[in-house]
């Protein structure tokens, strides 16, 4: 397998357990999305709860990154653009409610790993500082069939962005473990 290709199951199988993370029951949510959706309150209300950098600078030191110091104002700025951004507020509404679910429950969510088993090396990445639920659905990976190696590194939703050297290391590591030489 390249680099490239294992980079985007990576991150493709990063989305998974993100999005893994509210029951898979969509009438249940649909009165909430309904009104995400919805022009004028929809528009109120993602202004209010996601779209202002008070929100986003909450977020991003409760839960987001593990460690608060580590949210700069210019991480608060650039994500405050991206809510900018024409059609934004619709992923929200269909994170929270489950719509970006490719799974109903979590033996489907381990199912996809088993069917990589011997087809190609896995690395999971759990982190340390992960809130509660997103832990538990790393933590059921840890020497799941299909998965290769569990690795735990620090950070909570996004180690990647707050400890981008440490995750390439883990990364580039696995690859030389799996892939041989790495360029």
């Amino acid at each position: 397998m390249h680099a490239t290709a294992f980079l985007t199951l990576f991150y493709n199988i990063t989305d998974i357990y993100l999005y893994f993370s509210l029951p898979h029951e969509p009438h249940r949510y649909g009165f909430l999305r309904g009104t995400l959706k919805a022009p004028a309150v929809g528009w109120m209300m993602y202004n209010m709860l996601v779209s202002n950098e008070n929100a986003i600078q909450s977020q991003y030191k409760s839960h987001v990154y593990a460690n608060p110091e580590n949210v700069t104002s210019g991480i608060v700025e650039s994500r405050y653009a991206l809510t900018k951004r024409k059609g934004a507020r619709y992923l929200p509404a269909a994170f929270l409610t489950g719509q970006l679910d490719p799974v109903t429950s979590r033996e489907e969510f381990l199912e996809l790993f088993a069917a990589l088993e011997g087809k190609t090396p896995v690395l999971v990445l759990s982190t340390k500082g992960s809130p509660k639920r997103s832990k538990a659905e790393m933590e059921a990976l840890k020497g799941a069939k299909g998965v290769s190696k569990f690795v735990e590194v620090p950070g909570a939703l996004l180690p990647q962005e707050e400890y981008p050297a440490l995750v390439a290391e883990e990364l580039y590591q696995f690859l030389q473990e799996y892939f041989g030489s790495v360029a």
